[in-house]
């Protein structure tokens, strides 16, 4: 069953972590807090809203979801204070292990979230955002080269994994979202050589971007949680996603 055909039969269930109360664990195949498929965080207010779709990092494929929570990836963070600022948000808990053999299913799961969201009754789909960071944020310039409608891309400390990153590269004329690239200063040398290299071609090709290299601490640590950065990609947000 994909996100699409259950999208109407969906179950919603309420689980409260560490004050995020009103951060809702949207149960596909399996029902329960502990093992989430998504998290959904709807703003107050009636819609239809903005959307943003986060791709988390690999170290959830790795850990699974309860125990990179323990070590630091608040997803309920991130969705709860996108959700402040106005923008319904959903994040997908990727299913498969972080290998290069499991980003074909992946980047399939990310359509699926897009596919799913766009087809909530208080989602406006014409105002979409795709964000991520790390193997997520790979994950997010692979769908948005071939995705035409989403109306933006944040894309924070990109992986290459295998080709993919470069081959990415190479569609970039394709792209028709404007996009925020973000890195901090003290993360690995490979993600800022990346943050460089697709920095470069967004502006050969004359897209619209912004780029921002922080020297303010975090290394890739930084877009686990809800840190600093966030004002900048709500600001961007707020820009792009004003206009219905």
């Amino acid at each position: 069953m994909t996100l699409r055909e259950f999208c109407y039969l969906i179950v919603l269930l309420s689980f409260a972590i560490q004050g995020y109360g009103d951060v809702v664990f949207s149960a596909d195949y399996r029902i329960g807090g502990m093992n989430p498929e998504a998290l959904l965080c709807r703003p107050e207010g009636k819609g239809p809203f903005p959307a943003v779709i986060h791709n988390h990092g690999v170290g959830v494929d790795t850990l699974g979801y309860q125990k990179a929570f323990k070590r630091g990836y608040n997803l309920p963070a991130i969705c709860k204070e996108l959700s402040v600022d106005g923008f319904l948000t959903f994040i997908p808990i990727r299913q498969g292990g972080p290998g290069l053999r499991n980003l074909p299913p992946h980047k399939a799961q990310v359509l699926e979230a897009i596919d799913y969201v766009k087809h909530l009754p208080d989602v406006d789909p014409a105002r979409i955002a795709l964000t991520g960071n790390s193997r997520g944020g790979l994950l997010t310039l692979m769908v948005g080269v071939e995705q035409p409608d989403l109306k933006v891309l944040v894309i924070m400390a990109p992986a290459e994994i295998g080709r993919n990153f470069s081959n990415a590269l190479s569609q970039i004329s394709s792209l028709n979202a404007p996009v925020l690239l973000l890195v901090e200063k003290s993360d690995e040398p490979e993600l800022q050589n990346n943050f460089d290299a697709l920095d470069r071609v967004l502006r050969e090709h004359n897209k619209d971007v912004k780029s921002i290299r922080y020297d303010r601490g975090g290394g890739h640590n930084l877009f686990h949680s809800a840190g600093y950065y966030l004002q900048d990609v709500k600001a961007f947000l707020r820009e792009k996603l004003s206009a219905r």
